[in-house]
């Protein structure tokens, strides 16, 4: 029964309101579910860049020390290996990093 204070077209303004909100909460979904993707990806740059960058600066220092003292190749194969351990470091705290659940009140620093 309708009550009779109410004009007609009241249900149907709230029919129409119940499907734009639904509309609504399903963009919001879409919305944080790309969002997660992109952060996942951003994860996954800075892995590859930090293990990359390890190696090239302790392969930068080793030949730069290897050059200064002439000790050809042994403290570039050293400062590589150094480089790689630094890099992978990197990887396993970002991992580490990456795969805690996260809070509100977290934030990357």
């Amino acid at each position: 029964m309708t009550d009779p204070d109410q004009p007609p077209e009241l249900p149907e303004l709230k029919r129409r309101l119940g499907k734009v909100r639904d509309r609504r909460a399903g963009a919001e979904r879409k919305a944080s579910s790309r969002s997660r993707s992109a952060s996942d990806m951003g994860v996954g740059i800075k892995v590859a860049v930090d293990l990359v960058a390890g190696v090239g600066f302790g392969g930068g220092i080793g030949w730069s020390l290897d050059w200064w003292l002439g000790t050809k190749p042994w403290l570039l194969v050293v400062f590589l290996m150094f480089g790689f351990a630094a890099g992978l470091l990197n990887v396993v705290r970002t991992a580490n990093q990456a795969s805690k659940p996260k809070t509100d009140g977290d934030t990357d620093a």
